[in-house]
């Protein structure tokens, strides 16, 4: 899943981020959506998201014992949950589409998914908590990221029938992964709050960080840039 989840959104960066201007859109959003992930919302996430980790934590085991072997979601119900969130396959392609049929708001979906994604990879390899079964990659679960960075921009950006039904993707997917034995319950609150932390963050910024224009100067893409702090 990682690997080609990370092709996936280096091809959408370099699709639509590339040119003489890549340098300062890209540094500069991405510098402004990690801060903004720690505003007074997402402090709140991350303090209630850490409190449930910790409460999870200590019931990884008995929550794993109850849904291990498909005992709460059958196997056929869990792999959609394991479809969705891969992330190549449903949510960076609605990324593009964005990207193609409402740009700006693509931006800020493609911001929170890369920057999640980076997060979920250093955090993942630095931890080394082993799975219930596999490798040592288990906290956070990165399908549970994926899906509530995307639930999140989507929360921020669109109204209710387009960000409930994401979020409920979103929890599904998390329930998933504990019945597919991949995740424990505390890999995937974290995921959860990890997620929901930087796929809300880029849209504080977007307007005042704007990108104003296409540029293809006959070398690719690239966007102009305004700040208004």
């Amino acid at each position: 899943m990682a690997s080609k989840t990370l092709c996936s959104l280096t091809f959408v960066f370099f699709s639509f981020f590339s040119g003489p201007a890549f340098s300062a859109t890209i540094y500069e959003h991405a510098e402004r959506t990690f801060v903004d992930a720690f505003d007074t919302t997402g402090l709140a996430i991350l303090a209630a998201g850490t409190v449930g980790t910790i409460v999870a934590f200590n019931n990884d085991l008995s929550m794993q014992a109850s849904w291990d072997n498909q005992q709460k979601m059958p196997g056929n119900v869990s792999a959609f949950g394991d479809f969705y969130g891969q992330g190549w396959t449903f949510i960076v392609p609605a990324a593009i589409g964005q990207l193609i049929w409402d740009r700006e708001n693509g931006y800020v979906t493609t911001e929170g998914l890369v920057e999640s994604f980076v997060i979920l990879e250093g955090l993942k390899y630095g931890v080394g908590r082993p799975r219930p079964q596999g490798d040592n990659h288990s906290f956070p679960s990165g399908h549970t990221t994926i899906s509530f960075s995307f639930a999140a921009s989507m929360g921020a950006e669109y109204p209710w029938y387009i960000w409930v039904p994401a979020y409920g993707l979103a929890g599904f997917t998390g329930l998933s992964r504990i019945a597919d034995n991949q995740h424990w319950l505390s890999d995937t609150l974290a995921g959860a709050t990890l997620g929901m932390m930087f796929g809300r963050a880029g849209y504080k910024h977007h307007f005042n960080v704007q990108p104003l224009a296409i540029n293809d100067g006959g070398e690719g893409f690239g966007l102009q840039i305004t700040s208004k702090f």
